[in-house]
């Protein structure tokens, strides 16, 4: 029974990493089309990437985009949490649930009505507006992970570091922010991913020629089909990511926080 279970899991591992692991070989064809197997090895496609200016800008913008949208949504987060958690608020539970309600939205409700509600103030087609649309994907996300880290805080410690004679902005830096380390950095990973990666958004209400790389990647396809270059950024950023969380799981164990266990 335990080697099947085995099995089982290696088996969804390989079906998740296949796409993946797909994409390089044809990502590095020497041909003009993607081809299983590859016409040939070449990395002129990773090369004519790198010279892509368009494709280069979009991946700053999103970036950018990204980077704003989940450091906003934990600083907002942050205090949401803490009030939904101790605060004595009248009717919390509704406040969280209101909260988190954005992602059982269909996002292309969000957008539809967003894009309605700045063409009246003002903010459609505007960066600010897309950080602000991408807040609605990042908040939720953000104030489950850290409400979560709050509710497991010990509160005879703060209780001592008070007695001690700590101020709460000392016993709030010394104590909480250590623990809910881990908490914080898996909020805004999660956040920065959610919001990298988002294209309905982005495609809805970017300005043209400010688009992100989720929607130029798409509008590339749409227009001419799958080609190595879009492959060669694929696996590209698949790497990044695999990385990015290897790098994480070493240092804060975010992989323990993923399984429960922090």
């Amino acid at each position: 029974m335990l080697l099947a279970l085995r099995l089982f899991i290696y088996l969804i591992v390989i079906i998740m990493l296949l796409p993946i692991m797909m994409s390089l070989p044809m990502a590095l064809t020497a041909g003009s089309y993607v081809t299983f197997p590859p016409d040939g090895l070449s990395l002129k496609w990773f090369i004519r990437m790198s010279q892509d200016l368009i494709l280069m800008e979009t991946i700053g913008r999103s970036f950018v985009l990204a980077l704003f949208a989940a450091l906003l949504g934990v600083i907002l987060s942050v205090p949401s949490a803490f009030a939904i958690e101790r605060g004595r608020l009248a009717g919390r539970t509704a406040i969280e649930t209101l909260i988190t309600s954005p992602r059982m939205i269909p996002q292309i409700v969000l957008v539809l009505a967003l894009l309605i509600f700045y063409e009246f103030i003002g903010l459609a087609e505007t960066f600010a507006g897309l950080v602000i649309a991408h807040l609605l994907i990042t908040v939720p996300l953000s104030f489950r992970t850290l409400h979560v880290g709050i509710s497991s805080l010990d509160r005879r410690l703060e209780w001592s570091s008070a007695i001690l004679g700590a101020s709460r902005a000392r016993t709030f830096h010394k104590i909480i922010v250590p623990h809910l380390k881990t908490f914080l950095i898996a909020a805004f990973t999660f956040a920065f991913i959610i919001s990298f990666n988002n294209v309905t958004m982005a495609l809805f209400l970017s300005a043209v020629g400010e688009r992100t790389l989720p929607v130029e990647m798409f509008n590339r396809m749409y227009v001419g089909g799958m080609t190595p270059v879009l492959l060669a950024i694929a696996f590209v950023l698949a790497v990044v990511g695999a990385v990015t969380f290897i790098v994480l799981d070493r240092t804060i164990g975010v992989l323990k926080y993923l399984s429960g266990h922090n």
